[in-house]
Protein backbone atom coordinates (compact mmCIF):
# COMPACT_ATOMS: atom_id res chain seq x y z
CA UNK A 1 0.00 0.00 0.00
CA UNK A 2 1.16 3.53 -0.77
CA UNK A 3 0.40 6.32 1.68
CA UNK A 4 -1.64 9.29 0.42
CA UNK A 5 0.57 12.14 -0.74
CA UNK A 6 -0.50 15.74 -0.19
CA UNK A 7 1.74 18.02 -2.22
CA UNK A 8 2.13 21.71 -1.33
CA UNK A 9 3.20 24.11 -4.04
CA UNK A 10 2.86 27.85 -4.52
CA UNK A 11 2.84 30.88 -6.76
CA UNK A 12 6.39 31.77 -5.73
CA UNK A 13 9.02 31.57 -3.02
CA UNK A 14 9.01 33.07 0.47
CA UNK A 15 5.21 33.07 0.60
CA UNK A 16 4.51 30.81 3.57
CA UNK A 17 4.45 27.32 2.04
CA UNK A 18 6.31 25.88 5.01
CA UNK A 19 3.81 27.39 7.47
CA UNK A 20 1.01 25.73 5.51
CA UNK A 21 2.91 22.45 5.12
CA UNK A 22 3.75 22.16 8.81
CA UNK A 23 0.18 23.06 9.72
CA UNK A 24 -1.17 20.31 7.49
CA UNK A 25 1.31 17.78 8.92
CA UNK A 26 0.21 18.69 12.44
CA UNK A 27 -3.46 18.47 11.47
CA UNK A 28 -2.96 15.01 9.99
CA UNK A 29 -1.03 13.94 13.09
CA UNK A 30 -3.97 15.04 15.25
CA UNK A 31 -5.99 12.37 13.47
CA UNK A 32 -3.61 9.80 14.95
CA UNK A 33 -1.67 9.17 11.73
CA UNK A 34 2.02 8.47 11.37
CA UNK A 35 2.61 11.41 9.04
CA UNK A 36 5.83 12.58 7.41
CA UNK A 37 6.47 16.17 6.42
CA UNK A 38 9.23 16.31 3.83
CA UNK A 39 10.97 18.67 1.44
CA UNK A 40 13.21 16.68 -0.92
CA UNK A 41 14.87 19.73 -2.47
CA UNK A 42 16.04 22.77 -0.52
CA UNK A 43 18.71 25.37 -1.22
CA UNK A 44 20.43 27.65 1.26
CA UNK A 45 21.02 24.88 3.80
CA UNK A 46 23.99 22.79 4.90
CA UNK A 47 24.34 19.72 2.64
CA UNK A 48 25.55 17.61 5.57
CA UNK A 49 24.91 17.46 9.29
CA UNK A 50 21.66 17.66 11.24
CA UNK A 51 18.48 18.90 9.55
CA UNK A 52 18.01 22.65 9.19
CA UNK A 53 15.76 25.14 7.44
CA UNK A 54 12.37 24.01 6.18
CA UNK A 55 13.36 20.34 6.46
CA UNK A 56 13.90 20.84 10.20
CA UNK A 57 10.55 22.59 10.66
CA UNK A 58 8.69 19.83 8.84
CA UNK A 59 10.51 17.16 10.80
CA UNK A 60 9.58 18.77 14.12
CA UNK A 61 5.87 18.26 13.56
CA UNK A 62 6.14 14.87 11.86
CA UNK A 63 5.04 11.78 13.76
CA UNK A 64 6.96 9.52 11.38
CA UNK A 65 10.75 9.23 11.71
CA UNK A 66 11.65 11.36 8.69
CA UNK A 67 15.33 11.53 9.73
CA UNK A 68 15.63 7.97 8.43
CA UNK A 69 15.03 9.39 4.95
CA UNK A 70 17.37 12.39 4.48
CA UNK A 71 16.37 14.55 1.49
CA UNK A 72 18.32 13.79 -1.69
CA UNK A 73 19.02 17.42 -2.60
CA UNK A 74 20.21 19.72 0.17
CA UNK A 75 22.13 22.54 -1.49
CA UNK A 76 24.28 25.22 0.10
CA UNK A 77 23.81 28.27 -2.13
CA UNK A 78 20.67 30.33 -1.31
CA UNK A 79 19.61 30.56 -4.95
CA UNK A 80 17.21 28.66 -7.20
CA UNK A 81 17.74 24.91 -6.69
CA UNK A 82 18.77 24.32 -10.31
CA UNK A 83 21.54 26.91 -9.99
CA UNK A 84 22.54 25.78 -6.50
CA UNK A 85 22.85 22.22 -7.81
CA UNK A 86 24.93 23.34 -10.78
CA UNK A 87 27.28 25.28 -8.52
CA UNK A 88 27.65 22.15 -6.36
CA UNK A 89 28.54 20.08 -9.41
CA UNK A 90 25.25 18.22 -9.26
CA UNK A 91 22.07 17.96 -11.30
CA UNK A 92 18.59 17.42 -9.88
CA UNK A 93 17.16 14.18 -11.26
CA UNK A 94 13.40 13.80 -10.88
CA UNK A 95 13.67 10.01 -10.83
CA UNK A 96 15.95 10.21 -7.80
CA UNK A 97 13.24 12.10 -5.91
CA UNK A 98 10.53 9.65 -7.00
CA UNK A 99 12.64 6.66 -5.95
CA UNK A 100 13.54 8.33 -2.63
CA UNK A 101 9.88 8.90 -1.79
CA UNK A 102 8.69 5.37 -2.62
CA UNK A 103 9.91 3.56 0.55
CA UNK A 104 8.76 6.47 2.70
CA UNK A 105 5.24 6.20 1.28
CA UNK A 106 5.33 2.47 1.97
CA UNK A 107 6.21 3.01 5.65
CA UNK A 108 4.23 6.09 6.76
CA UNK A 109 0.47 6.56 6.97
CA UNK A 110 0.52 9.90 5.15
CA UNK A 111 2.98 12.28 3.48
CA UNK A 112 2.95 16.07 3.14
CA UNK A 113 5.57 17.12 0.61
CA UNK A 114 6.61 20.73 0.03
CA UNK A 115 8.12 21.76 -3.29
CA UNK A 116 10.76 24.51 -3.41
CA UNK A 117 9.80 27.87 -4.90
CA UNK A 118 6.90 28.29 -7.29
CA UNK A 119 5.18 25.64 -9.36
CA UNK A 120 7.16 26.51 -12.47
CA UNK A 121 10.50 27.21 -10.79
CA UNK A 122 13.25 25.34 -12.67
CA UNK A 123 14.87 22.27 -11.16
CA UNK A 124 17.18 21.78 -14.14
CA UNK A 125 17.65 23.18 -17.62
CA UNK A 126 14.81 20.97 -18.84
CA UNK A 127 12.50 20.42 -15.83
CA UNK A 128 10.43 22.40 -13.35
CA UNK A 129 8.51 21.71 -10.16
CA UNK A 130 5.49 21.02 -12.35
CA UNK A 131 7.35 18.13 -13.97
CA UNK A 132 8.28 16.77 -10.55
CA UNK A 133 4.67 17.06 -9.38
CA UNK A 134 3.48 15.02 -12.35
CA UNK A 135 6.19 12.42 -11.77
CA UNK A 136 5.23 12.07 -8.11
CA UNK A 137 1.52 11.66 -8.96
CA UNK A 138 0.22 13.08 -5.66
CA UNK A 139 -3.23 12.20 -4.40
CA UNK A 140 -3.91 15.81 -3.33
CA UNK A 141 -2.40 19.17 -4.34
CA UNK A 142 -2.80 22.48 -2.54
CA UNK A 143 -1.66 25.83 -3.93
CA UNK A 144 -0.36 28.52 -1.57
CA UNK A 145 -0.40 32.21 -2.45
CA UNK A 146 0.31 35.33 -0.36
CA UNK A 147 -2.70 37.40 0.71
CA UNK A 148 -1.57 40.66 -0.86
CA UNK A 149 -2.11 42.92 -3.84
CA UNK A 150 -1.31 41.04 -7.05
CA UNK A 151 -2.49 37.65 -5.83
CA UNK A 152 -5.43 37.61 -8.24
CA UNK A 153 -3.07 37.72 -11.19
CA UNK A 154 -0.62 35.24 -9.68
CA UNK A 155 -3.27 32.63 -8.86
CA UNK A 156 -5.11 32.97 -12.17
CA UNK A 157 -1.86 32.75 -14.16
CA UNK A 158 -0.55 29.78 -12.16
CA UNK A 159 -3.86 27.92 -12.33
CA UNK A 160 -4.21 28.40 -16.09
CA UNK A 161 -0.64 27.30 -16.72
CA UNK A 162 -1.11 24.29 -14.44
CA UNK A 163 -4.25 23.20 -16.27
CA UNK A 164 -2.31 23.27 -19.54
CA UNK A 165 0.08 20.74 -17.96
CA UNK A 166 -2.74 18.54 -16.69
CA UNK A 167 -2.41 19.71 -13.06
CA UNK A 168 -5.47 20.45 -10.93
CA UNK A 169 -5.42 21.91 -7.42
CA UNK A 170 -7.65 20.58 -4.70
CA UNK A 171 -7.73 23.98 -3.06
CA UNK A 172 -5.99 27.28 -2.42
CA UNK A 173 -4.61 28.65 0.84
CA UNK A 174 -3.95 32.37 1.19
CA UNK A 175 -1.04 32.89 3.56
CA UNK A 176 -0.54 36.07 5.56
CA UNK A 177 1.92 38.35 3.76
CA UNK A 178 4.81 39.95 5.61
CA UNK A 179 3.44 43.38 4.70
CA UNK A 180 -0.29 44.02 4.57
CA UNK A 181 -2.08 46.25 2.08
CA UNK A 182 -5.62 47.36 1.28
CA UNK A 183 -6.40 44.12 -0.57
CA UNK A 184 -6.15 41.98 2.57
CA UNK A 185 -9.62 40.85 3.55
CA UNK A 186 -10.90 41.15 -0.03
CA UNK A 187 -8.73 38.66 -1.93
CA UNK A 188 -10.52 35.47 -0.91
CA UNK A 189 -13.93 36.74 -2.08
CA UNK A 190 -12.52 38.25 -5.27
CA UNK A 191 -10.71 35.03 -6.15
CA UNK A 192 -13.99 33.16 -5.76
CA UNK A 193 -15.54 35.58 -8.25
CA UNK A 194 -12.83 35.48 -10.92
CA UNK A 195 -11.69 31.88 -10.39
CA UNK A 196 -14.23 29.61 -8.64
CA UNK A 197 -11.86 26.62 -8.95
CA UNK A 198 -9.75 25.90 -6.99
CA UNK A 199 -11.75 26.93 -3.92
CA UNK A 200 -10.13 29.12 -1.28
CA UNK A 201 -9.84 26.74 1.68
CA UNK A 202 -8.29 29.15 4.16
CA UNK A 203 -7.07 32.70 4.56
CA UNK A 204 -4.49 32.68 7.32
CA UNK A 205 -3.82 35.62 9.65
CA UNK A 206 -0.42 36.22 11.19
CA UNK A 207 -0.76 34.09 14.30
CA UNK A 208 0.95 31.33 16.22
CA UNK A 209 0.68 27.70 15.17
CA UNK A 210 -1.63 26.86 18.08
CA UNK A 211 -4.04 29.64 17.14
CA UNK A 212 -4.11 28.43 13.53
CA UNK A 213 -4.71 24.76 14.39
CA UNK A 214 -8.50 24.80 13.79
CA UNK A 215 -7.96 26.38 10.38
CA UNK A 216 -5.52 23.68 9.36
CA UNK A 217 -7.85 20.96 10.64
CA UNK A 218 -10.60 22.37 8.43
CA UNK A 219 -8.25 22.77 5.46
CA UNK A 220 -7.07 19.16 5.70
CA UNK A 221 -10.66 17.96 6.05
CA UNK A 222 -11.56 19.74 2.81
CA UNK A 223 -8.61 18.15 0.99
CA UNK A 224 -8.53 14.73 2.65
CA UNK A 225 -11.80 13.78 4.37
CA UNK A 226 -11.19 11.65 7.48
Amino acid sequence: MSAPLLLVTGTGTGIGKTVVSTGLVAAWARRGASVAGVKPIESGVAPAGPPSGDVLELGRVSTFHVTRFPPPYLLADPVSPHLAARRAGRAIDLRVVVDWLAPLRAAADAIVLELPGGLFSPLSDTSTNADLLLALAPTHVVLVAPDRLGVLHDVVATTRAARAEGIAFGGLVLSAALETDASVGTNADELARVLPTPPVLASLPRAGADDLAPRFDATLAALVPA
